[in-house]
C-alpha cells in the first residue's frame, strides 16, 4: 500500500486526505500538524464576537481522521530525502511514498520596537481570536496595523462591537493590493463615515506601554495613539525553513514548484501558502495566500499521486470582502498590476444598477474590467457593490479568465434578468464595462 505523508492541516492536507480516500485505490494517509486545534483563518476576525461560541470557529480533526487518514499531533523536524521518511520533535519516524509539505505560512512581525508588550495580537491562530475575543469585552480602544483585508475585516467588527478603531497604514489607502485607488478610496471613505478612524501612509515607529501592557502607539510624524490593544496584520509569510534545511528550493515567494506541483526533489509536493505560486495571467511568481488556492493546488497534487498527470495552471486570486455595507473583490490583475508588470492594457468601467429602477432598495453595482490591448483578453477585474452576490461578480470574472474570454466574447454573452435580482435586460455591468473598454481601443 503506497504510504503517503501530508505535513500541515489546513485546507491543502485535508484536500488530499478526501481525495485519496474516495478513491478506489488504497492508501495509508499519515497527517502531521503542530496545531492541536486549527482554527479557520478566514473567519477569525468574525469570530471575535461571542455571539457564537468559539467551538464555531475551530475545524474539526474529524476532518482528517474520519477520512481514514492518521492523525499525528507534532512538529516534523526533519525530512530525509534520500531515505524518503520524515521525522518529528517526539522521535517518531514516518516513510513516505509522497510526501505533501502543506505547512502555511505565519504573520510578518515587524520589528517595531516594543512589539513583544502584552495586549499586542496577530490575526491568524485560536489563540489569537481568544485573545481578541477577551480584549473586545474588556476594553475600549483599539489600533489596527494594517489596512489589508483582514485588517479592515478586524476594525469592522471591533467598531461593530462598540470599539473605539484606529487603522494605520503605511500606503497611500487602504486595500492596496487587492484594489485600485478609485475602488479603495470609496471603500475607505465608507469605514470612516461609520467611524473608523484611517491613518494612510503613516508607518507605526514603536509602541509605549506600562507595567508590559501597550498604551500607546508611536507614529512617524511624532503622534502618540493612545490605546489598550493593537491587532498586527502587515501580511504573512511563507513557512519554508523545515524545505530549505532538507535541501528543497524555496524563493521569497516559498517552496519551488513545476507544474504538476512537486519540489526540485523526487516525489515530494507543495501546496497551499508555503508554496511558491504563478499567476495564471503572467505566468509569473505571485502572491497569494487564499485558501482557495491552497485548495485549488491541492487538487492537482492528489490527482498526480492517483497517478493522472495534471497540470496546474497559475492562480488567479479571486478575492471577496466587506466593510459595513459595502461588498468588493476582484480576480486576475487589476489596473495597477497590469502596470507594474509592464503590460499594454485598457480599462472599462461601469455602474449598473442591481435591480430594476421602479424596485425597492436599489443600489449600484460598480465593476472595472482590464483587457490585454492586442489580444483583447481579459485579464482582471473589479467588483464594488452593496449586498452579499459580490462573490459570485467576481467568481465570473475569474471564470472568463481562465477560458481566455475577450471584450467580444464578454459583448456577447447572455445573462438572466429579473426585477428584483438583476438589472433591466438591457443593463448588464459586464457588456457595460467592456463596451467602455472597447471605445478606448
Amino acid at each position: 500500500m503506497k504510504k503517503v505523508v501530508i505535513i500541515g492541516g489546513g485546507p491543502a492536507g485535508r484536500l488530499i486526505t478526501h481525495v485519496l480516500h474516495k478513491s478506489p485505490q488504497e492508501f495509508d494517509v499519515t497527517l502531521i500538524k503542530d496545531e492541536e486545534t486549527n482554527v479557520n483563518r478566514c473567519a477569525v476576525p468574525y469570530g471575535i464576537s461571542d455571539k457564537k461560541p468559539a467551538e464555531k470557529f475551530y475545524i474539526s480533526n474529524q476532518l482528517i481522521t474520519d477520512f481514514g487518514a492518521k492523525l499525528v499531533l507534532d512538529d516534523v523536524q526533519k525530512i530525509d530525502t534520500n531515505g524518503q521518511s520524515v521525522t518529528t520533535r517526539s522521535g517518531q519516524t514516518f516513510n513516505y511514498d509522497d510526501l505533501v509539505i502543506a505547512t502555511g505560512s505565519q504573520p510578518i512581525i515587524p520589528p517595531i520596537p516594543n512589539i513583544d508588550l502584552n495586549n499586542i495580537v496577530n490575526v491568524r491562530s485560536k489563540t489569537d481570536m481568544e485573545q481578541m475575543r477577551g480584549f473586545a469585552k474588556k476594553y475600549k480602544k483599539c489600533v489596527v496595523v494594517g489596512g489589508g483585508y483582514i485588517g479592515i475585516e478586524v476594525a469592522v467588527v471591533m467598531k461593530k462591537l462598540g470599539i473605539e478603531v484606529t487603522v494605520v497604514e503605511m500606503q497611500p489607502h487602504v486595500l492596496q493590493t487587492t484594489m485600485d485607488d478609485d475602488f479603495a478610496e470609496t471603500i475607505e471613505a465608507h469605514i470612516i463615515d461609520n467611524g473608523v478612524k484611517v491613518y494612510n501612509n503613516t508607518q507605526v515607529t514603536a509602541f509605549e506601554g506600562r507595567d508590559g501592557d501597550v498604551t500607546g502607539v508611536v507614529l512617524d510624524n511624532g503622534n502618540v495613539l493612545p490605546t489598550d490593544f493593537v491587532i498586527v496584520s502587515v501580511g504573512v509569510k511563507p513557512n519554508t525553513a523545515l524545505a530549505e534545511k532538507s535541501g528543497i528550493a524555496t524563493s521569497k515567494f516559498g517552496i519551488v514548484t513545476n507544474e504538476h506541483m512537486e519540489t526540485n526533489v523526487k516525489n515530494i509536493y507543495s501546496a497551499g501558502d508555503c508554496a511558491e505560486k504563478k499567476s495564471f495571467v503572467t505566468g509569473a511568481p505571485s502572491l497569494g495566500e487564499f485558501g482557495t488556492n491552497a485548495v485549488f493546488m491541492a487538487k492537482v497534487i492528489a490527482a498526480n499521486i492517483l497517478g493522472t498527470p495534471t497540470v496546474f495552471p497559475g492562480i488567479i486570486n479571486a478575492n471577496a470582502s466587506s466593510a459595513f455595507e459595502y461588498t468588493f473583490g476582484s480576480a486576475g490583475l487589476i489596473a495597477k498590476a497590469a502596470e507594474r508588470e509592464g503590460l499594454d492594457y485598457v480599462t472599462g468601467a461601469s455602474e449598473v444598477m442591481d435591480m430594476y429602477p421602479m424596485m425597492d432598495g436599489v443600489s449600484m453595482i460598480k465593476t472595472k474590467l482590464v483587457f490585454a490591448k492586442g489580444s483583447r483578453k481579459l485579464l482582471g477585474g473589479s467588483v464594488l457593490r452593496k449586498g452579499h452576490c459580490t462573490a459570485a461578480n467576481v467568481d465570473f470574472i475569474s471564470f472568463a479568465i481562465q477560458m481566455g474570454a475577450t471584450i467580444d466574447d464578454i459583448l456577447k454573452y447572455q445573462y438572466a434578468t429579473h426585477p428584483e435580482l438583476a438589472a433591466k435586460p438591457s443593463d448588464n455591468t459586464y457588456m457595460f464595462a467592456a463596451q467602455d473598454a472597447l471605445k478606448k481601443l
